[in-house]
């Protein structure tokens, strides 16, 4: 794919000669103008279809690559989180409180987070990472 994208432009040059050549060919018989025309519109088309499947695929691979990103990052806060859970659990100190509430907060932003762009982009909600 990536190789693909390097070339794009000249892949789809290439196919839009194809194109009016094989136009012209066909319609030789009809008007050079009507052949131009009929050449332009199917260039037109081949090209939007390449650029459609091209953009399609990109915007797959980011929504995927967001996703795990997304997905990372969720687990590495709540592993940080357990952490912190944990450290509270340890007697001695006025702390406590303030950083479970603190804790409790974090969690709480990123659930919405995770609801907010999920019903953002319509998918599902990921399964619980605790």
């Amino acid at each position: 794919m990536k190789r693909l994208l390097e070339y794009l432009e000249l892949i789809r040059t290439a196919a839009g000669v194809v194109v009016v050549v094989i136009v012209f060919a066909i319609f030789r018989n009809v008007s050079a103008w009507k052949a131009a025309t009929i050449a332009a519109v199917a260039v037109g088309i081949l090209h939007g279809s390449i650029f459609f499947a091209v953009r399609s695929v990109q915007r797959r691979t980011r929504r995927q690559e967001v996703r795990r990103i997304r997905e990372t990052f969720n687990n590495l806060i709540r592993n940080k989180l357990q952490v912190v859970l944990f450290a509270t659990e340890v007697p001695d100190g006025d702390w406590r409180p303030v950083a479970q509430r603190a804790v409790a907060e974090i969690e709480e932003s990123l659930d919405r987070i995770d609801a907010e762009s999920l019903r953002a982009t319509g998918k599902a909600p990921l399964p619980e990472h605790r």
